[in-house]
């Protein structure tokens, strides 16, 4: 099915710098590295179907899942982004992309109360804010 999806895509955009075919198998295979979990070997791949077809959201989405799951975040949030540009109702990348930023946000609150004290200066609200994100996400 993504392959016809894929095949589709193309036809109507013209915009590939490969051939059709190249294109399905490199999807294929970044379909592939990503399902056996080799996701250094999938966030590749998506990002040359990424160059090869400028106006898939798709790709874009699948390049984010697997920055996400090499625990690159702001790699994540990126491409999420840039799937959305392409189509704003992309709702998995609205999704994935809340996922990473809730993420990045409890990172960032963690990171804080490492730092800052009650008693260091203006620091009240911070870690006021810390607190309510650490206890809003699970």
């Amino acid at each position: 099915m993504r392959a016809l999806s894929l095949i589709v895509v193309l036809t109507l955009t013209g915009c590939a710098t490969l051939p059709s075919s190249d294109l399905v198998e490199l999807q294929r295979q970044a379909d592939s590295a990503y399902g056996a979990g080799d996701y250094a070997r999938a966030k590749e791949l998506y990002g040359r179907l990424a160059k090869a077809m400028p106006t898939d959201a798709g790709v874009r989405y699948q390049q984010g899942n697997s920055l996400a799951r090499l625990g690159d975040n702001n790699g994540a949030i990126n491409s999420y982004r840039d799937a959305l540009l392409r189509d704003p109702q992309h709702a998995r990348a609205w999704h994935n992309l809340l996922q990473v930023q809730t993420r990045e946000a409890r990172l960032t609150a963690s990171e804080m109360q490492r730092y800052l004290s009650d008693q260091t200066p203006h620091a009240e609200r911070a870690l006021q804010r810390a607190r309510q994100i650490l206890e809003a996400t699970p």
